[in-house]
């Protein structure tokens, strides 16, 4: 019948492997140290390599959501429609966007009023904003339309800069436009913002408490895995552990000593070699006895002991009342013990295995 492992065997098998426990969680925390450092360093070195293009100011360099609706505060928009020459509705919002965006375009504002514009624009390339954030143009599905937003933070400034691009396009000074048809929908005007075009950040990492909170998970995580490689361990080791099956037939009798607190069991091993009471008796043991323990035992001028260390040590004429195995933990060897029990399978004696 198969017993659940005691409290004191539990606490024992973690004392006996704790090197083992220890040293997995640690290099599992590791791990994930240095998978979060690189994780962070990347990031980092990917940012810093998300530079605007000079001549296009198109290089992606994501911004926040809570940056976005600031950016876009009193945002201006107007509508346009643009038809090509064969009468299909122009929607390419994204390359009439990056014209409006190139310094071409910037070059051909010429007032005094637009070259504030374009150095206001061009400031914003230079700064943490991208310029492709303050316009946005996007297509209307519904009649083809396209909805040009302009958004830097200041509706004045939104509704000048709104101006001049509205004068742009109904004027076609864009070389984009000069084989199109383009109707002018709307006046620049205020507009509420409510969703950004597109996504406009990527997604946020743990907080300093978010990878504190990851880092005890990984920790148990890692002290779990070092019990299961324990565990698993003592199914290889050469000596006799904590798995190991000393059962061989019904008949046998195992007395457990390691239950006991730990410290010298002499006294329990001695009364467990002694009763029953028989005539004679065979102990076989890997390590010896302790001499102490032969000494006592030697005194029971009753019974007939006889000590050895292998089966074919022992006298194969005499016969035995009962058979004793001694057997220590982390110590014994198993291949000892299965040839102990295979030569054993001659013998009718009842056979008792101590554990120590």
């Amino acid at each position: 019948m198969m017993h659940l492992p005691t409290t004191k065997q539990l606490k024992g098998f973690l004392k006996d492997n704790k090197k083992t426990v220890w040293l997995t969680a640690l290099a599992t925390l590791l791990l994930y140290a240095l998978g979060i450092g690189y994780t962070l360093f990347s990031n980092g070195a990917v940012e810093e390599e998300q530079e605007i293009d000079p001549e296009t100011g198109l290089e992606v360099n994501l911004i926040t959501g809570e940056e976005y609706a600031a950016l876009h505060e009193g945002a201006a928009r107007f509508e346009i429609y643009i038809e090509n020459d064969e009468g299909s509705a122009f929607t390419n919002s994204a390359l009439l966007e990056a014209m409006l965006l190139s310094p071409a375009v910037f070059a051909t504002i010429d007032t005094a009023e637009k070259v504030t514009v374009a150095q206001e624009i061009e400031a914003l390339e230079d700064g943490d904003i991208p310029a492709k954030y303050i316009l946005d143009i996007t297509n209307d599905p519904v009649d083809n339309s396209l909805n040009v937003t302009v958004g830097t933070g200041d509706a004045d400034k939104n509704l000048a800069i709104a101006a001049v691009l509205y004068d742009m396009i109904s004027n076609k000074e864009l070389t984009l436009l000069e084989n199109k048809n383009v109707s002018m929908l709307s006046d620049p005007h205020a507009v509420v913002i409510e969703n950004g075009p597109e996504k406009t950040e990527e997604e946020e990492g743990l907080s300093p408490v978010g990878y504190a909170v990851m880092a005890v998970a990984v920790l148990i995580a890692g002290t779990v895995l070092g019990i299961l490689i324990a565990f698993s361990r003592l199914f290889f080791k050469k000596e006799i552990t904590d798995v190991f099956n000393y059962r061989e037939s019904d008949q046998d009798t195992i007395i457990d000593l390691t239950l006991f607190n730990e410290g010298k069991i002499d006294d329990e091993l001695v009364h467990t070699i002694q009763y029953p009471a028989a005539q004679h008796k065979l102990i076989l043991s890997d390590p010896a006895l302790p001499s102490e323990v032969q000494e006592r035992l030697l005194k029971d001028t009753a019974t007939n002991y006889v000590f050895a260390s292998d089966i074919v040590a022992a006298d194969p004429k005499l016969t035995f009342d009962e058979i004793i195995l001694v057997s220590q933990k982390h110590v014994t060897n198993k291949a000892w013990y299965k040839k102990q029990r295979t030569l054993l399978a001659n013998y009718t004696a009842p056979i008792k295995i101590v554990l120590q």
